[in-house]
């Protein structure tokens, strides 16, 4: 497989640019309840990475990692990370106010307040 640059899409460098770009927001800002999100979303630029990276060398085992793993491990990821967070939201057990401001108060803190019950 011949080693040239200009076998790499623009769009696929786009990608790789704003996903690697994105990717800070996504590490700064993490909490213990985000972690698999967290995770899930690495694994969406690795695949954005060996999309690009599959032109220039290992042009099937980086496609077969890209879907795999970039794709399809990310995908289940994501899928336990939100049924996890359904779950802790269910239970009463969300971390923090879910937008990051401490001041406001909870849903059953409000409740007590107006003297009603908790929905």
């Amino acid at each position: 497989m011949a080693f040239e640059l200009g076998a790499l899409d623009a769009k696929e460098l786009v990608l790789v640019a704003v996903a690697l770009v994105g990717l800070i927001p996504v590490v700064t800002q993490r909490t213990e309840g985000s972690r698999l999100f967290t995770l899930g979303y690495a694994l969406l630029v690795f695949g954005a990475v060996a999309t690009n990276a599959e032109h220039l060398f290992l042009g099937e085992v980086l496609g077969l990692l890209e879907h795999a793993v970039g794709i399809g491990a990310a995908g289940l990821l994501f899928l336990v990370a939100a049924y996890r967070r359904r779950q802790r939201i269910v239970t009463g057990n969300e971390l923090g106010g879910g937008d990051g401001d401490d001041e406001s108060p909870s849903r059953a803190d409000a409740a007590v307040t107006d003297g009603g019950e908790v929905a």
